[in-house]
């Protein structure tokens, strides 16, 4: 069971297992990835919320799923646009939870294994490894845990 992390008012996130996420989207061919990333874009805003950053809080996570979503349908600048501001919330969120700059999360590395990872099939595994290695550790930093530590086997 995957680890909860309570901050701020009301604010709770979960730390994410990369192969228990992998797992759910192999099993629902695809589905969970879209639950995931409303999830996970969720607990970010809850974060800008307990931090009072209005550019975080207001973040609109079904926003996000939506131009993942439609956009694939469509243009592909809307899902790009869309997994780059994810990187660039969550460092935003790494910021805000006093993450030194040298462990945060790079948004063009995570962009960039997304895209043109996403063509060439095994890279795009790399993507979601960091953002959720780094998604996690914001969410403990935020629970005021120490944010550091191999979170790969929580599940």
């Amino acid at each position: 069971m995957a680890q909860e992390v309570e901050f701020g008012s009301g604010g709770e996130g979960k730390i994410r297992s990369f192969w228990v996420g992998t797992g759910l989207t192999v099993l629902t061919l695809g589905i969970y990835s879209f639950c995931w990333y409303y999830f996970v874009n969720n607990e970010l805003k809850d974060i800008g919320l307990a931090k009072d950053d209005q550019n975080l809080g207001q973040s609109s996570p079904a926003m996000s799923v939506t131009a993942l979503v439609l956009g694939s349908f469509t243009f592909w600048v809307a899902p790009l646009l869309s997994v780059y501001n994810y990187g660039q919330r969550i460092m935003r969120a790494q910021r805000l939870t006093g993450i030194p700059k040298q462990d945060q999360i790079n948004p063009v590395t995570a962009f960039l294994l997304y895209f043109p990872g996403a063509l060439l099939i095994v890279p795009v595994f790399f993507h979601y490894w960091y953002v959720t290695k780094h998604q996690n550790m914001a969410l403990r930093a935020a629970g005021g845990l120490p944010y550091s530590g191999d979170v790969a086997g929580v599940a």
